[in-house]
């Protein structure tokens, strides 16, 4: 199998989309009630990958000399995530963390969220589109390329500290993954990613990020969400 070499360096971060999630990871659909939301203004996101250490076997015998020296390989339980914003959507924020959007007037408007006690349920997939840069920027057909980053299934999403101080206040959401769905109305069956993958890309059910490169250029930024595809 051949595979492409790729002598170029991800740069920035370009935006970033949601898709509302049912509890099972699969995007809600039908009249009002999906929700897909592309935002630019957010200074990063990072991701710290959760291992369970593998199993460690050490054994010596009776006289001292070594038996047995094996430890199993670790496993990947899931990704926390970061997401700090440069300026708040509220519609998106106040999803993202399971909060009640505070709307007014007619149309309906978002001007702010309350944050209530309570687990926090709201599900959503992250997707994040990056340039390339360097010698490898674009592809041998002369297109530009980008680093197309998902984490198809997200959730249990908490703020973290809010400071109000002599300086910007920084809105911080951190979450975890959860493993893809592969359902016939799953994740990449229905919300779109297919142009961003490879042709014909099937899952194993187990993936919790996807790294892509692409030429297909990123969503446009917008203020309003729009109904999941």
């Amino acid at each position: 199998m051949a595979t492409t070499t790729f002598n170029a360096a991800p740069i920035k971060g370009r935006v970033f989309r949601i898709v509302k999630l049912d509890s099972c990871g699969n995007p809600v659909t039908g009249s009002g009630s999906g929700m897909q939301l592309v935002h630019a203004a957010f200074t990063q996101i990072g991701q710290d990958p959760q291992y369970e250490d593998g199993v460690e076997f050490f054994e010596r015998t009776a006289s001292g000399a070594l038996c047995v020296n094996q430890k199993d390989d670790p496993i990947l339980k899931r990704i926390n995530l970061t997401i700090d914003f440069c300026s708040i959507n509220v519609t998106g924020a106040s999803y993202m963390a399971s909060a009640t959007e505070l709307t007014t007037g007619s149309p309906t408007t978002g001007y702010g969220f309350a944050l209530s006690e309570g687990a926090s349920s709201n599900r959503y997939s992250l997707e994040v589109w990056q340039e390339v840069a360097g010698s490898g920027a674009c592809s041998a057909t002369g297109q530009q390329q980008f680093i197309y980053n998902a984490w198809p299934n997200v959730g249990a999403t908490k703020v973290n500290n809010y400071n109000v101080e002599l300086a910007r206040s920084t809105l911080e959401l951190m979450a975890e993954t959860r493993a893809v769905s592969v359902a016939s109305n799953g994740w990449l069956a229905k919300n779109g990613s297919a142009s961003w993958l490879p042709a014909g890309i099937s899952l194993a059910g187990t993936e919790h990020w996807l790294w892509n490169i692409t030429t297909t250029a990123p969503p446009t930024a917008a203020t309003n969400p729009t109904a999941n595809l």
